[in-house]
């Protein structure tokens, strides 16, 4: 039973996290629609709920895995558990630069079209990472049929096409919103 309780936890924290995550890109997106974009920080609220939802993840991950060695002493050795292991690694050590390079430049409440080419990847390349790798280890959470049948470097290349096609994505977006407004031409 404790098992099945943890499982639970960390399933509803993973809920919890990309809910989040989505509503506020979602909220994001539908700004890049208008001209003169300005993209504001995540509010004190979405990141306090990132925050307890990575710890209750970590957490719950951690007593899952000490589950998992109870019962079979090999199970460390499962690349796809290896990798997500790496990946929720690199999903923490993102998550502070998105507070203390992103999130700044964010404050900064300037209009997309002033942005310089570092600017935008410094949004591009940890937002994409960010959500590539939510999704990713949710997946891999999952991808039972993984077990001990995928490689490690399938796994984390995966992760790298994910997250290079976010990364493409991400930055047409604010491409896209740093066009300037039409001007209107006399008849």
């Amino acid at each position: 039973m404790p098992h099945l309780l943890t499982v639970y936890v960390h399933l509803i924290a993973t809920c919890m996290a990309i809910g989040v995550i989505v509503m506020t890109d979602m909220r994001l997106l539908a700004k890049l629609a208008g001209y003169r974009v300005v993209i504001p920080p995540p509010e004190r609220f979405e990141t306090l709920m990132i925050v307890v939802a990575m710890t209750t993840l970590v957490l719950s991950g951690l007593a899952l895995v000490m589950f998992g060695l109870a019962d079979n002493p090999a199970y460390l050795r499962n690349p796809k558990l290896q990798a997500k292991i790496l990946l929720v690694g690199m999903l923490v050590g993102n998550a502070f630069a998105l507070h203390y390079i992103t999130f700044p430049r964010l404050a900064k409440a300037r209009p997309i079209a002033s942005w310089s080419t570092r600017d935008q990847l410094s949004v591009a390349l940890p937002v994409s990472l960010s959500n590539s790798l939510w999704l990713y280890c949710a997946f891999l959470g999952v991808a039972r049929p993984w077990n001990f049948t995928v490689s490690l470097v399938e796994v984390m290349g995966i992760a790298f096409a994910l997250f290079l096609g976010g990364t493409l994505l991400i930055w047409l977006a604010l491409r896209f919103g740093a066009r300037d407004e039409p001007v209107e031409t006399p008849d």
